[in-house]
Parts: structure tokens; C-alpha cells; sequence
């Protein structure tokens, strides 16, 4: 398991913090079952040249937390790239067999800044490979399915107690992915608990992902989780199937 790797590449978000000028886009990507490739675009806004590299994990959900794994299903095209000041270097996703049958395949490519002459390695940081890189995006990729009909997911919530803490867990039946965002808890008399706020995370298809609780929200439970699920503009009801005492 890629578990430091993960760590630094799950939340979708450029890490470490500071100040890049490396930019990527789109910040999701779908290859539908129809096609076998797309793009995303890396692009310098800096002054000088800049080194990437792209790379590609199989994604999946154990436990309730997220995993990478090796895969060859997707090939990037290039892997490497110099990319010149104000310019803009287009990868190739290629999906190297057939769709999926019935259910969506998930994935994430992980791009990283590799530090060049004059960049200060004492800030970079590193993966378990020994990679040093200034800056890391990990960007979500889905390959639909074959099969009627759009790849949608099916929730199911419960609360967990693992360990002296509780969690929520979200469960997902569908053939495809839930982007959950702003997820909280909203109890009877309308107060609101945020359990993890702005973009919460993935339940991938077959899949369950989990969220510890805050310490304040202790059974019995009078209410209900919300969140927007898919960027869907109202919020969900995702009312717990059970709930650990």
C-alpha cells in the first residue's frame, strides 16, 4: 500500500501549501465508456521552466479510509514533461482495455512539481519512492461503465464506534461515485454540526468511506446527516440505518 503517498494525494488539494505557479485542469476527469481517452492540461505561469511528473493509482476503499494501488489499466502520455514559461503541456489518458461492465472504475493521477535548479529543496516534500517535489495534485479519475442507463450511486449511513470513537460511515450500492460535500449533522432542533466541511471526500461504487464524529455528538443521535452529494444543489437527507450505543 502507497499509504504515505496517500496521504499527500487524496484530498485533491495541491499540497505542500506554498506557492506554486503550477496549475492543472480539469480538477476531475470521466472517460466514458464510449471513448478510451481524454486530457488534462499542465500549465506554467511562472517565469521559468518547470519539471513534472504524472502518475497513475488504482483507487479503492478499505476499511473505510482510501487506498492506491499499481495499476496498468491507465496509461499517462507523457509521464515527464518540461513545461516553458506560460506554456501549457497536454497529457494523454488512455484507457488500455475495455470499459467497465456494470459498475464505474476510479483512479487518481498524481501530479508533482519536481524541484529544479535554484528551487530550495530544504521545502519540497517526498513521497515513499524518494521523490522530492515542490508541489502535488491528485486529481480524481472515473472510467464509466457499459450498462443502461447513467453510472449513479446509492447511499446507505450508518454510526460506528471503533476504538472509543464514532464514526459515520457511508456506504454505496450504485454503479457510481459520490462526491460528498459539506457533511453535518443537523439535529432536531436545528442546530448544526459540521463534520467535515467544503469537499468531505469520495464513496467510490461497492464501496463504504467512513468520517469520525466530533466529540459533542454523543448518542442518542435526535437528527439527521445532511450533505450535497455530486454537486447537487440541495442537500441530501442521509438518515443512519443503525447506530452504535
Amino acid at each position: 500500500m502507497l499509504t504515505a503517498l496517500l496521504a499527500a494525494s487524496l484530498s485533491g488539494l495541491p499540497s505542500p501549501a506554498d506557492a506554486t505557479h503550477l496549475q492543472v485542469a480539469p480538477t476531475s476527469v470521466t472517460i466514458p465508456a464510449e471513448r478510451n481517452t481524454e486530457g488534462l492540461t499542465l500549465s506554467n505561469s511562472g517565469d521559468a521552466p518547470m519539471h513534472a511528473q504524472v502518475r497513475v493509482f488504482g483507487w479503492h476503499q478499505e476499511d473505510g479510509e482510501d487506498r492506491l494501488q499499481a495499476t496498468t489499466a491507465i496509461v499517462l502520455s507523457p509521464p515527464m514533461a518540461e513545461i516553458a514559461p506560460g506554456s501549457r503541456q497536454l497529457v494523454r489518458i488512455v484507457r488500455t482495455g475495455p470499459p467497465p461492465a456494470g459498475t464505474e472504475a476510479s483512479y487518481r493521477i498524481v501530479v508533482d512539481e519536481i524541484p529544479g535548479q535554484g528551487q530550495g529543496q530544504g521545502d519540497a516534500g517526498a513521497d515513499p519512492s524518494g521523490l522530492r517535489f515542490v508541489m502535488r495534485y491528485s486529481i480524481p479519475l472515473f472510467v464509466s461503465p457499459t450498462g443502461p442507463g447513467p453510472a449513479l450511486p446509492t447511499l446507505q449511513t450508518r454510526v460506528t464506534a471503533s476504538g472509543g470513537e464514532r464514526f459515520i460511515e457511508i456506504g454505496n450500492d450504485g454503479r457510481g461515485h459520490a462526491q460528498v460535500a459539506d457533511l453535518a449533522f443537523v439535529a432536531t432542533d436545528g442546530t448544526r454540526t459540521s463534520i467535515a466541511a467544503g469537499l468531505s471526500g469520495y464513496v467510490l461504487p461497492g464501496q463504504r468511506r467512513r468520517w469520525k464524529l466530533p466529540a459533542r455528538l454523543v448518542p442518542p443521535l435526535n437528527g439527521v446527516f445532511k450533505a450535497r452529494i455530486n454537486g447537487e444543489p440541495a442537500e441530501r437527507t442521509l438518515a443512519p440505518d443503525a447506530v452504535a450505543l
